[in-house]
């Protein structure tokens, strides 16, 4: 059992991602996130990664995605222009570059085009400074 910090604390273990095409979908985040996705209808697993502290399920359900995300996925890269190549050949699409205070970001789209971040990495200040 995971440590929790209190009894009526939550603690976070997926974000879920609604989709019609789950197939497309599991293939499309398992690809981009190099991990093993597996579908058990009506679920798509990601496999979890131990360099990562939270994992993505998906869900089929039957409405389409109408408007904007209200919640999105943030991602840090170390090659920002070669994960949006990726992302392309996966089947999803590179939107805007975006630049705040020295972050670099691009806000990305998977198949089904739910919105997700994809930000360059960026050295701690103290090695940055090195």
């Amino acid at each position: 059992m995971p440590e929790f910090q209190s009894p009526t604390t939550p603690l976070i273990i997926a974000a879920t991602i609604d989709c019609n095409d789950l197939e497309v979908m599991t293939a499309f985040w398992s690809g981009l996130l190099g991990v093993e996705g597996t579908v058990h209808e009506p679920f798509g697993f990601l496999a979890h990664a131990a360099d990562r502290k939270v994992t993505i399920w998906l869900q089929r359900v039957s409405e389409e995605r109408a408007g904007k995300n209200r919640v999105h996925l943030d991602f840090a890269v170390p090659d920002l222009d070669a994960t949006l190549a990726r992302i392309e050949e996966l089947g999803g699409r590179a939107g805007e570059r975006h630049e705040w205070q020295g972050f670099v970001w691009n806000m990305c789209y998977d198949p089904e085009g739910n919105v997700f971040d994809v930000m360059q990495a960026q050295a701690p200040p103290d090695e940055a400074s090195s």
